[in-house]
């Protein structure tokens, strides 16, 4: 017979492997199934850009700027971040959880007077509401915070600019509601950076006020056992348990410059000043005596001895700093004067070089006066340890108290320094600001219905179901496709076969074939609709 030339065509092109062709002949004989959901999606494409409301867009963009500074009392206050991703990462967490704040949402729609009819128009439409062009409350305000929530887009264009616009079906309340939100994120961007620095600073003060009651409970406890058990010696003796050790290491090495400043710096003055002046022996007492001078030594002591305990209870000293160099120059300006006067036939470099001696001379009286003042202090303490082992330790504990509640109160002033510069550099905006880039604008068009993306949706979701067909179609095929097939299959040679007989007996089969096209054309149009006309508005 003449009727193989099909199965004759599929035999000839099978081969091992995979073959385009097989492929291709498929698709072209069920090209209906791939053909006629394009020819649907793409209707409903259509039918979606005419149907859909328009709906307008209106955005600002702002900057983040991150400046740095040398400061290191401001810059621990500033954002740390490893990269400029997760710096932009953690702004568009900011700004999303400021402008979608069910609080900050009631307060735009409030200042706006919005109305039921400007946010949910659907269910004036639907008479459901009355009175729609009032404000509202309750149930009808959450759901108007809710749909205007869902309406607002927020972006990161490029590295540290960020965009914050509204959709809406109105293009001017789109723009009104864009430039409320923007100006009122920067006020409360700007507030909630000094809430949280002012409310530290609050808590820092509370606890510094505690401190300092507990501080002067300490002492007067100290005090109280300083005067009632001890000798009136050790009342304000610095040495304790805790420091004694430390205290020894400091006298020696005070005693240890007292000698560098003898065997040193006196020496060689004393020298270049014998050289200028040969009688400078007799100025030396005759200068010592005077009351100025015997002043200015005598606070040039304090101080020194203040030094000291300084470093021995760890306190802060710049102020005795500055005074021991103000003293210090004191001290060489009335002896220059003093010098002045008895000789005033040297010259100003003489009379500098006879000057540096004797303030040589009588500072190093000063060291003297100090290490004896505070010898002795280490001594008594000592011999106190001695005597009075049981008062010495409740004299260390009733010491480490002051000390500790000291340190405490020393640190918590310091973090209420640091804080009342971060808020002065927050109030300045040092460091860390977001300024407006770009105003939002009135939108000129639509962006809503995007006639090329619901046309690409509409090819990309036939294109999906067509070949979803096809492949269906082929794995429900039970009909043969080769001669070995069939011959596979019935076990017997094949020596011809008949055309397919579309009349008689098959006049059902037909009948049923047109009923599955309908089912198949049925879905697509479901599908199609389900894609462009619920799924892809909800997913602008």
């Amino acid at each position: 017979m003449m009727i193989m030339d099909q199965y004759d065509d599929d035999e000839q092109q099978q081969g091992a492997g995979f073959n385009p062709a097989d492929l291709l002949r498929t698709f072209m004989r069920r090209k209906w199934l791939f053909l006629i959901p394009f020819v649907l999606c793409l209707g409903m494409a259509y039918v979606a850009i005419k149907t859909m409301r328009p709906i307008y867009f209106s955005a600002g963009q702002v900057r983040v700027i991150q400046e740095a500074t040398a400061a290191r009392t401001l810059t621990e206050g500033m954002p740390r971040y490893r990269s400029s991703r997760d710096a932009d990462r953690e702004t568009m967490t900011l700004i999303r959880t400021i402008v979608t704040s069910p609080i900050f949402l009631q307060r735009v729609v409030t200042e706006l007077d919005l109305t039921v009819l400007d946010m949910l128009p659907g269910l004036v439409e639907a008479g459901q509401v009355t009175n729609a062009g009032k404000p509202v409350e309750g149930v009808l305000m959450d759901r108007m915070v809710s749909t205007l929530e869902k309406s607002i887009r927020v972006g990161n264009q490029e590295s540290q600019i960020f965009t914050i616009g509204v959709r809406h079906e109105r293009p001017e309340l789109a723009f009104r509601l864009a430039r409320e939100i923007l100006d009122r994120f920067l006020e409360e961007e700007q507030a909630g950076r000094l809430e949280v620095t002012t409310t530290t600073r609050d808590f820092l003060n509370e606890q510094r006020q505690i401190y300092i009651d507990a501080l002067e409970n300490a002492q007067e406890r100290l005090t109280a056992f300083q005067r009632s058990m001890l000798s009136t010696s050790l009342v304000g003796n610095p040495v304790n348990e805790q420091n004694l050790a430390q205290a020894e290491g400091l006298l020696s090495d005070f005693r240890h410059r007292i000698e560098e400043l003898e065997f040193t710096d006196i020496t060689q003055s004393r020298e270049a000043a014998r050289a200028v002046l040969p009688a400078v022996g007799q100025l030396e007492p005759l200068v010592g005596r005077e009351a100025d001078v015997l002043a200015i030594m005598r606070d040039l002591a304090d101080l020194e001895y203040n030094q000291i305990v300084t470093a021995l209870t760890a306190r802060q000293g710049r102020d005795t700093q500055n005074l021991l160099g103000t003293m210090r120059l004191s001290l060489d300006s009335q002896l220059s004067r003093r010098i002045a006067e008895e000789y005033p036939q040297l010259g100003g470099a003489e009379r500098r070089t006879v000057t540096m001696y004797l303030y040589t001379l009588n500072y190093r009286d000063v060291l003297d006066r100090v290490a004896a003042r505070f010898s002795e202090q280490v001594e008594e303490y000592r011999n106190f340890l001695t005597r009075q082992p049981e008062q010495a330790a409740n004299l260390s504990r009733l010491q480490s108290e002051v000390e500790s509640a000291q340190s405490m109160l020393h640190n918590i002033e310091q973090d209420i320094t640091r804080e009342n510069l971060s808020l002065a550099a927050s109030m300045s905006e040092i460091g860390y600001r977001i300024e407006v880039r770009r105003e939002p604008r009135m939108p000129f068009g639509p962006i809503e219905p995007d006639k090329k993306k619901l046309a690409m949706m509409g090819i990309a979701l036939a294109l999906a179901i067509g070949v979803g067909l096809v492949l269906l179609a082929e794995m429900l095929d039970r009909s043969f496709k080769s001669v070995q097939q069939i011959e596979s299959t019935l076990k017997l040679k094949v020596i011809g076969a008949l055309p397919v007989v579309d009349d008689g007996p098959f006049d059902n089969l037909r009948r049923r074939r047109v009923l599955l096209w309908f089912i198949i054309v049925i879905v697509i149009l479901i599908l199609a609709a389900v894609g462009l006309l619920w799924v892809y508005p909800r997913f602008q």
